[in-house]
């Protein structure tokens, strides 16, 4: 059993590896992209809105003037967005560990120790998905304030819905 648990942990390692150097995030169907330190936004009919770690806003490839509260906000929404690139990494991390576990259980007959290492990753895994709610919800609140404050960020202020944050907070009750 352990010749075939071996090319199965190998995979789990590459796996992880990758999982180490994810460049993209996706979130909102595709509504809110990150590249490295950039997240762009993208709502039909409306031009391309992007803003980069420093709090720069630019639309349709015109650098928009903000206020320095104003970038402030647009850094918490960058922020926001990091944090669930992150805790989305760790989470993948997380998953890939508890498969070589979970490889490496069935090769051997110790099932206490696997189980208490498996009750541990879920909780982490249950911690690390109400991180991506908390972040998601702070996403929407630098969004509704931006909305209030910056006319150019007005038609980006339904990406992240109310629902979307009840959805997640409710999926991650106990």
């Amino acid at each position: 059993m352990q010749i075939t648990a071996r090319p199965i942990l190998l995979i789990a390692v590459v796996c992880l590896m990758a999982a180490c150097n994810v460049p993209d995030t996706t979130m909102e169907n595709g509504a809110i992209t990150l590249r490295g330190d950039t997240v762009t936004l993208h709502v039909d009919g409306k031009p391309k809105a992007v803003i980069d770690a420093d709090g720069s806003f630019i639309v349709d490839g015109k650098t928009i003037a903000t206020t320095p509260a104003e970038r402030q906000l647009l850094t918490r929404y960058v922020d926001g967005v990091r944090g669930v690139h992150a805790t989305g990494v760790a989470m993948g991390k997380t998953g890939i560990g508890m498969a070589a576990k979970a490889v490496m259980a069935a090769a051997s007959s110790s099932s206490t120790a696997t189980d208490k290492a498996a009750d541990a990753d879920s909780d982490h895994m249950t911690s690390l998905s109400r991180q991506i709610c908390m972040d998601t919800a702070s996403i929407k609140a630098a969004q509704d304030q931006l909305a209030a404050q910056l006319d150019a960020f007005r038609p980006y202020a339904g990406i992240v819905a109310a629902s979307d944050v009840a959805d997640c907070q409710s999926n991650n009750k106990d």
